[in-house]
């Protein structure tokens, strides 16, 4: 009877993953769309040179919203998904915008002193670092929405948003626009996302505010455990946006236009793997050590990355290669019918970057399968050396090779990082580096010939 209980378990779980991969690839290609819509529109009224200035801001503030999230939702969503928790979330903002606060106030101080940077440009980044204050809200709220795998309800709040971003910008940025009324504009967007993601957790989970209780004692566990979490997301969003900082400082905002420009291509083309990503943390989570069922254990998976899971990164890895290849022989005509003979030089990078969709899908399903795991540390050594790799060759070859010596470096940073996820995901199998388990190989036999040579002596 209890085998009989679990598998029927396991079925519904199965089936309710499949259902949240498939919401999320709606809301993927909704979002996608509706994203590659907006680039489009910003792209031709502000020109290359406008559409860098907001690349840059863009980039700014993403990487803020991943330091100022403080990895409160990786964490939560893994605690939620496994313990259906609650209680955490209004810790978890009372951090986030805390840490928004101070992000804030260095933005307004350091602005005016980066380099190659306009006055719009500087006080639209001014402006729009005020949004890290509803995105705070925002984060919480998709937290418990993912957390409860509520994934409809995720994908109708991010299509929301995404629509009404489009809308704001095609009625009111006529070409010849300040980015700094566009930067006025996303702030209201952003919002009216976090109101729409209160409504949205307040009618679909049943008790949402019951457990919104502040602790000091909550709040200072919560920074302590999402610490390693948050070093992480922040190591990777700097990955993911440091070749746009430093094609901005290094050779100017018009080339910052073309590699942006071919970098949303490639974002766009990630839509189904990201979005069946998303779906699987949560599951990964449920099966992770310390969460299986104990009657569970040892029968179904031995680790987040194998089983089912280990054949869904398969295949992700075979659509990987071939939009690759899809993208580097389309990849002038792409760019011309998107973005028009202004971003023409767009494509020789969209080209070079086409590679990089192999190593992103190892990477980010690897990624998630040992954090799931519980081995931060793990992960974080990983970005380290993927982080450090990337600005090495971007300082090397921007200066000499502009876009092109930007995209060759992400291509292979990202190369690099995959094939220290493949062989870390094999050591974590073993239960240790295989260095470790040479050196206690060589001691024991060491310590037998010790043992044989004393038993010898003591004969003689």
């Amino acid at each position: 009877m209890k085998i009989t209980s679990l598998g029927q378990s396991a079925l519904k779980e199965r089936s309710g993953l499949a259902k949240n991969i498939l919401w999320m690839i709606i809301s993927r290609f909704g979002t996608q769309g509706l994203t590659v819509l907006f680039t489009l529109v910003l792209a031709r009224r502000l020109g290359s040179a406008g559409f860098g200035a907001y690349a840059f801001i863009a980039a700014v503030i993403f990487v803020g919203n991943a330091l100022t999230t403080f990895g409160t939702d990786m964490l939560l969503i893994r605690e939620i998904a496994s313990r259906n928790d609650l209680s955490q979330l209004l810790p978890a903002l009372v951090i986030q915008l805390t840490l928004s606060g101070g992000f804030i106030a260095v933005i307004w101080a350091a602005a005016p002193l980066l380099p190659n940077q306009s006055p719009a440009s500087v006080l639209g980044l001014q402006i729009y670092s005020l949004a890290l204050l509803p995105l705070a809200f925002f984060s919480v709220f998709t937290t418990a929405l993912r957390g409860r795998q509520l994934m409809d309800t995720y994908m109708v709040l991010n299509l929301v948003v995404s629509a009404l971003q489009v809308f704001v910008v095609w009625i009111v940025i006529r070409p010849g626009s300040s980015v700094v009324r566009l930067a006025e504009l996303l702030l209201m967007v952003q919002g009216a996302g976090a109101l729409l993601g209160g409504l949205l957790c307040s009618a679909q989970i049943p008790g949402f505010w019951a457990d919104w209780h502040f602790s000091w004692h909550k709040t200072v566990m919560l920074v302590r455990a999402s610490a390693p979490i948050a070093l992480i997301a922040l190591i990777g969003i700097l990955y993911q946006k440091i070749s746009v900082y430093m094609v901005a400082t290094l050779v100017g905002p018009a080339q910052t236009g073309w590699f942006s420009a071919a970098l949303r291509v490639i974002e766009a083309s990630k839509t189904v793997h990201l979005a069946v990503f998303t779906a699987l943390y949560p599951a990964m989570a449920l099966v992770s050590k310390g969460t299986l069922p104990a009657e569970m254990a040892g029968t179904r998976w031995k680790k987040p990355w194998q089983g089912s899971f280990g054949q869904a990164w398969k295949l992700l890895l075979a659509g990987a290669a071939a939009a690759s290849l899809v993208i580097f022989f389309l990849a002038r005509p792409i760019t011309q019918i998107l973005y028009g003979p202004e971003y023409a030089s767009s494509a020789e990078g969209l080209r070079l970057l086409s590679y990089i969709l192999i190593p992103f899908t190892v990477n980010t399903f690897f990624s998630l399968a040992i954090l799931a795991d519980h081995k931060e540390q793990t992960v974080m050594r990983v970005q380290l050396v993927g982080l450090a790799t990337l600005i090495g060759l971007n300082a090397w070859w921007i200066p000499r090779w502009g876009v092109a010596g930007a995209c060759l470096a992400f291509v292979l940073a990202e190369t690099l990082q995959a094939i220290l996820y493949l062989s870390s995901s094999w050591m974590i199998q073993q239960n240790g580096p295989w260095w470790g388990k040479a050196v206690a190989w060589i001691r024991t036999r060491n310590r037998a010939k010790s043992e044989d040579q004393a038993q010898t002596g003591g004969s003689a």
